[in-house]
């Protein structure tokens, strides 16, 4: 049994931050919900950004029908103009501006296929306020309690280079004005309102490791060290999942293709804070990107495969947990994907 604490990861779009999210993913009907969507590229229309009337086409992937969906002619809210998209988390983004004064964010459902065309939702938080030295540096992701659709009383965390996790609320709310923030050496803890005050970390203990081939290890030794990235089924039940790729050499294209995604290793979380070695999630299908990561039931979205991951940054495709064989995406219409993707950012199934 090995025992070990989880460094937060380094590299861009796979920095999660790994936050336990105490919420269940509703699974309704097909009828009454859109499929999980990778939201990839945005098109913005208009004289410039200082035009009123500037309009979006917002470019999805199905993986289900693995073809294109647009939502065309969204309205881009003034707010957001001028700045980053820096993590997405129960369909809504999180959105950076910085300046020399302060640096501040919003949470908005500007990105969700079910979110207004004409008037997006904008909700501004609390400002870092004047820059130290740990908040200078890159926000890298960030995670939601909740949607503000189900509560406005909601917290946004913010990860940055490094060991620095930032808390944020919704602005008019006076008592919870400003942010705070905590160094830890540790990938995990829970996430409640207390952990403001009083962070619990966890320790992980690993167990039923798998026995490898010499030639899947030498695979493992030539990938990047692997982000690790938590999980919450609709049940309850926790998987921790290790993504193993190969870096891109400066001037690759990214495609639609598996690329440098390898290997994933998947733990089911026991009693005791054991993680145990899994190669059978069941019906489940696991989401992997640049935004929060959640599971879907694959048979409440007949075209999903059962015990698969579905990953986007490391490359794009489906991942067979069963024969550890990754393949890539087949689109329907390879010409809309032609182009290189600028997020990969996964948005949970969302209500019509």
């Amino acid at each position: 049994m090995a025992s070990l604490l989880l460094s937060l990861p380094s590299r861009p779009f796979l920095r999660n931050l790994a936050l336990k999210c105490h919420h269940t993913l509703r699974m309704f009907s097909s009828s009454t919900t859109t499929n999980p969507y990778l939201m990839y590229r945005l098109t913005h229309y208009g004289s410039s950004f200082d035009d009123i009337n500037v309009t979006s086409n917002i470019h999805y992937f199905d993986p289900v029908k693995e073809d294109e969906v647009i939502v065309r002619d969204k309205a881009f809210p003034m707010e957001l103009r001028n700045t980053s998209l820096v993590g997405m988390s129960h369909g809504w983004g999180v959105f950076n501006v910085e300046s020399d004064e302060h640096k501040a964010l919003y949470v908005s459902d500007y990105c969700n296929p079910c979110g207004s065309k004409s008037n997006p939702k904008v909700i501004p938080l609390h400002p870092m306020g004047q820059p130290n030295i740990t908040q200078k540096r890159i926000i890298t992701n960030a995670a939601m309690t909740c949607s503000p659709d189900q509560s406005k009383d909601f917290v946004v965390a913010a990860n940055c280079l490094g060991l620095e996790i930032n808390f944020f609320r919704p602005c008019g709310k006076p008592e919870y004005s400003g942010s705070g923030g905590f160094k830890t050496q540790s990938h995990y803890f829970d996430q409640s309102k207390e952990i403001l005050t009083c962070p619990k970390m966890k320790e992980l203990r690993f167990c039923n490791l798998p026995e490898l081939t010499q030639s899947e290890w030498e695979l493992l030794d030539s990938c990047s060290p692997p982000t690790a990235h938590l999980v919450e089924s609709p049940s309850g039940q926790r998987f921790l999942i290790k993504w193993y790729a190969q870096n891109y050499q400066p001037g690759e294209i990214m495609t639609f293709l598996c690329r440098g995604t390898k290997r994933f290793m998947v733990f089911r979380e026991e009693e005791d804070m054991n993680m145990c070695y899994t190669e059978d999630i069941g019906d489940l299908c696991i989401f992997l990107g640049g935004s929060e990561p959640f599971s879907v039931k694959a048979s409440s979205f007949p075209g999903l495969k059962p015990n698969s991951i579905y990953f986007a940054g490391e490359g794009f495709g489906v991942y067979d947990i069963a024969t550890r064989k990754p393949r890539s995406f087949r689109p329907k219409s390879p010409s809309a994907f032609s182009k290189t993707p600028v997020f990969p950012l996964w948005i949970p199934p969302m209500s019509l």
